[in-house]
């Protein structure tokens, strides 16, 4: 194969507003997957599971419900369209087949998600994420409004109608899965102790309830809800990086205004939704699929409040040396997001330290924080010695076939 294929992009050639971007989503991402490592599943959605209604921990819960939750995982989404513009573009640039490359990065980044996925946590994105890559190459050359039109349709019409109708068909469930269903609320369910007794265990025995979760993910949730809302928000990264509206390009009055009106749309669509959870009394049913659904449309907007607030220290020059970490760290978003699991499965299960259910919401911060600064001198430190993160380097070795060259 052609040596140019495997030349690492220069310095020059990278877009630092999006390293920075992405180095906030892959450190913020991390606020609400702690979660999913360390309670039981339900307690994502509800801190009523754990009692978390009140003092401290509601607080914990209702800030990081308005600021994190989904909206870190949309802005890699978002992220995601605007990459594969980037990579194929500068491949045909190079006179390479981009879709050659494009089918091989995508075939191993799913390889990798898989994985992650069955061996280590079933929270993982990437499968997902190398499913709808393909999909997504398809529009690259779409004009941006019609990505950006056609991306908001799909990425709420089709989910939002999927949970209303499952809401709609629970009366035909079975009456063992409506038990189920409303059981997942409380702790001292035999589903939640289940969960607690096989992530406290050894490693061989999460295998069982991962398995089924990461399926049930990939098989059922994933064509009928996560591919339409992923797709969606990657389609409007791909318009937004063609209005240059990632690289910190436009003025500072856009970037503000739309920070204002994203703001306006997206926190009051929010607290429509914690105030309707708070009158169904935390119902499992009623969360899930009726109750979730401001936080899925409110969460994009609230998105990008975030890509608008670093886009504009991007480009007003502030916060330098935050600026510079935070780059490095999304230069290794791969290492760092799979980095996470890592450390956490270490921590909160039970081929670790065990410490699965063991600690409340607000002490969870401070676990998040310790990651943080461990993953942002280790990427500093890094990229000081090697052209690539650990997992970024196998990711491209595997996709160009040939090794590449690591230490600078």
């Amino acid at each position: 194969m052609d040596i140019q294929y495997s030349q690492p992009v220069t310095s020059k050639e990278r877009i630092v507003s999006i390293d920075v971007l992405r180095g906030v989503a892959v450190l913020g991402i991390l606020l609400m997957n702690i979660v999913s490592f360390s309670m039981v599943t339900s307690a994502y959605d509800s801190p009523a599971v754990y009692g978390d209604l009140a003092g401290i921990n509601w607080y914990t819960w209702l800030i990081l419900h308005y600021v994190a939750d989904t909206k870190f995982m949309s802005i890699f989404s978002i992220l995601f369209g605007a990459g594969i513009c980037i990579f194929m573009e500068r491949a045909q640039a190079k006179g390479h087949n981009a879709w050659k490359l494009q089918t091989s990065r995508m075939g191993w980044l799913f390889v990798i998600g898989m994985l992650h996925a069955y061996l280590l946590w079933f929270g993982d994105i990437l499968v997902s994420y190398a499913m709808c890559g393909m999909f997504i190459a398809t529009m690259r050359n779409w004009k941006p409004t019609v990505l950006l039109i056609v991306g908001f349709v799909m990425m709420f019409a089709v989910p939002v109608a999927f949970m209303l109708l499952m809401y709609w068909i629970m009366h035909v469930w079975a009456e063992g899965e409506v038990v189920r269903m409303q059981e997942s609320g409380l702790l001292s369910s035999p589903e939640m102790q289940g969960e607690i007794a096989a992530y406290t265990g050894p490693w061989v025995g999460q295998l069982p309830h991962r398995a089924i979760i990461a399926a049930m993910l990939q098989f059922i949730m994933f064509p009928l809800y996560l591919f339409w809302h992923g797709t969606g928000l990657m389609m409007v990264g791909m318009a937004a990086y063609k209005w240059k509206v990632l690289s910190a390009s436009r003025s500072v009055r856009f970037y503000f205004l739309t920070l204002l009106i994203s703001a306006c749309i997206g926190f009051p669509l929010i607290a429509i939704g914690v105030w309707y959870k708070q009158q169904h009394g935390w119902d499992p049913a009623l969360t899930r699929f009726l109750d979730s659904n401001w936080n899925l449309v409110g969460g994009v907007f609230v998105a990008f409040v975030w890509i608008c607030l670093v886009m504009l220290v991007c480009k007003l020059g502030m916060f330098t040396f935050a600026r510079k970490a935070l780059a490095v760290t999304g230069q290794m978003a791969l290492t760092n997001y799979l980095g996470q699991t890592i450390i956490c499965t270490l921590l909160f299960y039970g081929h670790g330290f065990g410490w699965f259910s063991q600690f409340e919401r607000v002490e969870l911060l401070y676990i998040v924080a310790a990651i943080w600064v461990f993953q942002v001198l280790f990427s500093m430190f890094w990229l000081k010695y090697f052209r690539f993160g650990p997992f970024e380097w196998l990711w491209r070795s595997a996709t160009y076939f040939t090794l590449q060259p690591l230490k600078k």
